[in-house]
C-alpha cells in the first residue's frame, strides 16, 4: 500500500479513484518539499535543472491539476520531469504521466494529465530540447513497486486475467467485478476496447475520429451518460438495441447475446462460417437469430457450455466469463 501524509487522498491496491491531484499522485504537498527539478529525456540519460523560478512556474501550474488514471504499456519515454525530495526522486512523464506501478505484467497503472492540461507544461520539452547545458546521468523514476492487478478468487479466471492485463484488454475498473453478472453496456466496453486494441489505437473513440467513422451519442433513449462504446458499437453494425428506441444498457447479457456479439466482432477481421451441430441438450432453446453464432463461437472455443451436455443460452454471463471469451477471440483474431 503506498502511504500519503494525513488528510491527503490515499490510494491503495483495493481501490484506485479514477482521478486525483498530480500533487496527491506524487506525494508532494507544497512546493517547499521540492530541493530540485530537472527534465531529461529517457533517451539520452541527460538532464538540465531548473532554477528557482521555473521550479515555482511548474509547480504554480501543474501540482493541483486534475490527473486521470490511466493503463500504460512500458517502459515510459520521452521527456521526464524529475522532482527531488526527501523521499527521493519522483518523476512525471510529460506524454505518460507518473507511473505509481504495475498492472499485471507488461503494463502500468499511471496518473496522467488531460491533453489540454498537458499542452501547459511543454514548454519544458523544449526547454530541454533547446538547452546547450545538458548534463550526463539523469536519475529517472519508474514506480515497480506495487501490483494494482486484482485477481478474481475463482482459480481457472486467474490466467485470463493476467492474459487480459499483459495485453490490455482490462479495463481497471472491472477488477472488482469479477464474479457479477456483465451487463450489456459492460459488454460493450470490453468489445470495445479490445477493438482499439487490435487497431493500436488508445481508444475506440481515436480509432472512429481517425477513419472517420460517424455515430450518434443519443441514437438510444435510455443512453444517455452511458459509455460510447455502446454508440460506437451499434454504428459499426455490431450491437442493436432491445428495439429502435431502447437499449438496456443496464440489463444483463445472455450467453446467446454475448456470443453474437463476440462473433460479429470477428466477422471485422476473418470470414465467419461453420457446418458443425451443437449436440447440447438445450440446443433447441437456443433462439434462432442466435444458433449460428453460439455454434461459431462453440466450434471455434471462444464460448463453451457450461458443462458437455449443457450450454444454457438464456443464463447470464458473468464479468470473469466475458473477460476468458474477449482473451480467447483477441487471440483468434490477432495478427502481429
Amino acid at each position: 500500500m503506498l502511504m500519503m501524509p494525513l488528510g491527503a487522498r490515499a490510494y491503495n491496491v483495493v481501490d484506485l479513484p479514477e482521478s486525483m491531484t498530480l500533487s496527491d499522485a506524487m506525494g508532494i504537498f507544497d512546493e517547499d518539499e521540492i530541493t530540485g527539478i530537472t527534465v531529461s529525456d529517457t533517451a539520452d540519460e541527460k538532464y538540465v535543472e531548473l532554477d528557482h523560478s521555473e521550479i515555482h512556474r511548474f509547480y504554480d501550474i501543474a501540482m493541483n491539476m486534475t490527473v486521470e488514471r490511466r493503463i500504460n504499456p512500458t517502459p515510459f519515454r520521452g521527456i521526464a520531469v524529475n522532482l527531488y525530495t526527501a523521499d527521493g526522486v519522483k518523476s512525471y512523464y510529460i506524454n505518460s504521466g507518473i507511473q505509481i506501478g504495475l498492472y499485471g505484467s507488461g503494463n502500468y497503472i499511471c496518473y496522467k494529465l488531460s491533453d489540454s492540461d498537458t499542452e501547459q507544461i511543454l514548454y519544458l520539452d523544449s526547454t530541454y530540447k533547446d538547452s546547450d547545458e545538458k548534463v550526463n546521468g539523469a536519475q529517472i523514476h519508474r514506480n515497480t513497486g506495487n501490483d494494482f492487478l486484482k485477481m478474481p478468487q475463482a482459480p481457472w479466471a486467474q490466467s485470463a486475467a493476467r492474459e487480459a492485463a499483459a495485453k490490455s484488454l482490462l479495463p481497471y475498473e472491472f477488477t472488482d467485478k469479477y464474479s457479477e453478472n456483465i451487463t450489456r453496456e459492460q459488454f460493450c466496453i470490453l468489445l470495445g476496447n479490445m477493438i482499439a486494441v487490435k487497431e493500436n489505437y488508445v481508444s475506440l473513440e481515436a480509432y472512429m475520429f481517425d477513419i472517420g467513422g460517424a455515430y450518434l451519442k443519443n441514437y438510444f433513449a435510455d443512453c444517455a451518460g452511458v459509455d460510447d462504446s455502446v454508440n460506437i458499437l451499434h454504428a459499426l453494425g455490431i450491437v442493436n438495441g432491445r428495439d429502435e428506441t431502447y437499449f438496456d444498457p443496464y440489463g444483463i447479457i445472455t450467453r446467446e447475446e454475448a456470443a453474437t456479439l463476440l462473433c460479429k466482432v470477428a466477422e471485422r477481421y476473418m470470414w465467419i462460417g461453420t457446418e458443425r451441430n451443437l449436440t447440447y441438450w438445450d440446443t433447441p432453446y437456443i433462439s434462432p437469430w442466435a444458433q449460428f453464432f453460439v455454434t461459431w463461437a462453440n466450434e471455434y472455443g471462444i464460448m463453451t457450455g457450461i458443462s458437455d451436455v449443457e450450454f444454457a443460452p438464456q443464463n447470464p454471463y458473468t464479468v470473469e466469463q466475458a473477460i476468458s471469451t474477449v482473451v480467447r477471440l483477441y487471440n483468434l483474431i490477432y495478427i502481429p
